[in-house]
């Protein structure tokens, strides 16, 4: 047998020649491979809306705009959050959104049921969507410790860096997004990857540039995934990856371009890492978390170790997760604090009267700077959702029961095999029975005295004080604490030595994966390729 055919007597060209003959009949009928496909969507639709009964009858929602795509455009549209706030203003806790072909899924926020979803069984009922495995292997691959010294050296760098940039003038309009991503993308580079960047001394690269359209072009792919599942689970993945490149839509190919940077970036990283590793062994300097893994990789047992692919994975997730949640965060605080005098004066009075250089603990007890990080990171969850979904039926209990069509109180939902389940952190975190009546409001003060009993009582499963912006259960964001860390450093920094007022060009924030400012006046900036932008001006003090 040779060395095409596999162990189970048949040849692997089979299947290739296959795909060959499919993607030929593609070229040369074009017009009748379209009418198929169309025929086998009406005919699923059909099947779904006349023969199978409603999977959730009872539960109100917003009426379904497109027979073939639902909702999925309202809820992945980057001016998405007025449709999530009505969700949850208008139906409650639990609402239903329709998918492709009428399919019915659920919007949840209540607090019990994404306690079931994704602490209680998140390893055996709920699990992501199949499809967000697929993408998130072609874009990220298969796949947190840091001193504060790291930090203290990356803030330093910024503060000059922004000094600089404001070049002696009283008042100069900075983008502050972009000083924001620089910087966060430095601190993870130094604290994830032991590697400098060199973006806060002005190195500019293609790869800093794909990271920063990486979300973007995510997030405008994403309402498409369900549109190809319908065909990918009748084509073998040689067909996927070439309907993928032929696929005449901007977003994915600019995605594919955005991806092949990154990979290359990683893979020069990961071979200097190796070499570095060989030639000095594991030295006290290399305590970063990929020299950490790849040390723990080559002495692991072979069968243990992990291939390469998921390295380079795992490399592009502590850049994309680290960077991206982190510099909005910032972005949003300090637009906060310049459109706010009152509230940037006193946080710059209790940093005056800390001492110069903080240790990890003085920091953490400055109560006001840690009010305004819980609240800013509580109303604007950089992250607005995720998605889950449903491996089997099953009985989900609510902590707020809801109202049925029918008028009866809901307070159990029986989800059905297949559903899917869009988990909404954002509406966790602003529901009026958990937080109060002025949930909607930023309030830092709340965090100065006790919280009110209904938030205990809610028992959210969220990893950090009581609120679910960083997620529950094992699959919680691991980098946490790093990114406090990294927000009280840096805003502490830049407090102490700029004074910020709002700039002249109003912006919007949109949701492409992590909420992104852009300018307010451009109808579709992504669209149009816009830039993420947030200009303020800038004194220093």
């Amino acid at each position: 047998m040779s060395q095409f055919q596999l162990v189970y007597g048949h040849d692997i060209n089979a299947p290739q020649a296959s795909t060959t003959r499919a993607l030929g009949l593609i070229h040369d009928r074009p017009v009748g491979c379209f009418i198929s496909i169309s025929a086998i969507v009406l005919l699923g639709y059909m099947f779904r809306r006349f023969l199978l009964p409603p999977a959730y009858p009872n539960i109100d929602g917003p009426p379904r705009k497109s027979i073939l795509t639902g909702h999925i455009f309202d809820i992945f549209s980057p001016h998405n959050l007025a449709f999530h706030d009505a969700l949850q203003d208008t139906y409650g806790s639990v609402s239903k959104v329709n998918g492709t072909l009428g399919k019915e899924n659920l919007y949840v926020s209540d607090p019990r049921f994404l306690h079931e979803v994704l602490v209680k069984e998140v390893h055996t009922v709920f699990r992501h969507p199949r499809a967000f495995y697929e993408i998130m292997n072609a874009t990220l691959g298969l796949g947190l410790l840091a001193t504060t010294g790291d930090l203290h050296k990356a803030q330093r760098k910024l503060k000059d860096a922004l000094t600089r940039a404001i070049d002696g003038a009283e008042s100069k309009e900075v983008d502050m997004l972009l000083w924001c991503s620089k910087t966060a993308l430095e601190l993870i580079g130094q604290a994830g990857l032991g590697h400098t960047f060199g973006v806060l001394q002005g190195t500019e690269s293609e790869y800093s540039h794909a990271i920063k359209s990486f979300n973007p072009a995510l997030m405008a792919v994403m309402p498409f995934l369900s549109l190809f599942s319908l065909v990918y689970r009748f084509v073998p993945t040689l067909l996927q990856r070439k309907l993928a490149e032929w696929t005449p839509i901007a977003v994915v190919s600019k995605m594919k371009e955005i991806v092949d940077i990154q990979d290359r970036q990683a893979e020069a990283i990961l071979t200097q890492k190796r070499e570095a590793l060989r030639d000095r062994g594991a030295s006290d300097d290399m305590k970063d978390i990929m020299s950490v893994l790849l040390k723990a990789n080559l002495e692991a047992d072979e069968d243990d170790r992990l291939p390469e692919e998921q390295l380079l994975g795992q490399m592009n997730l502590l850049i994309e997760a680290g960077h991206e949640t982190t510099s909005g965060a910032l972005a949003r605080m300090l637009q906060i604090l310049a459109s706010n005098v009152s509230l940037q004066d006193r946080l710059r009075a209790e940093l005056e009267e800390a001492p110069s250089t903080l240790s990890y603990d003085e920091l953490n007890a400055l109560p006001f700077l840690d009010a305004l990080c819980r609240e800013t990171i509580r109303l604007y969850a950089p992250v607005p959702f995720m998605e889950r979904e449903a491996l089997r039926d099953w009985v989900v209990p609510l902590r707020y029961p809801i109202k049925g069509k029918d008028g009866s109180e809901i307070t159990e939902i029986h989800v059905k095999k297949g559903t899917r389940i869009y988990v909404s952190l954002k509406e966790a975190n602003r529901c009026k029975e958990t937080w109060g009546e002025d949930a909607d409001e930023f309030k830092p003060e709340r965090w100065l005295s006790d919280l009110p009993s209904s938030v205990r009582e809610a028992k959210t499963s969220g990893v950090y004080s009581s609120m679910m912006t960083f997620s529950a259960g094992p699959r919680a964001c691991i980098g946490f604490k790093f990114s406090l860390l990294e927000l009280k450093i840096v805003l502490s920094t830049l407090i102490k030595s700029f004074k910020f007022a709002p700039g002249s060009t109003q912006v919007k924030w949109l949701s492409c994966v992590t909420m992104i400012p852009y300018p307010e006046e451009t109808a579709d900036c992504i669209a149009e390729g816009k830039q993420p932008y947030m200009p303020l001006k800038v004194s220093v003090l």
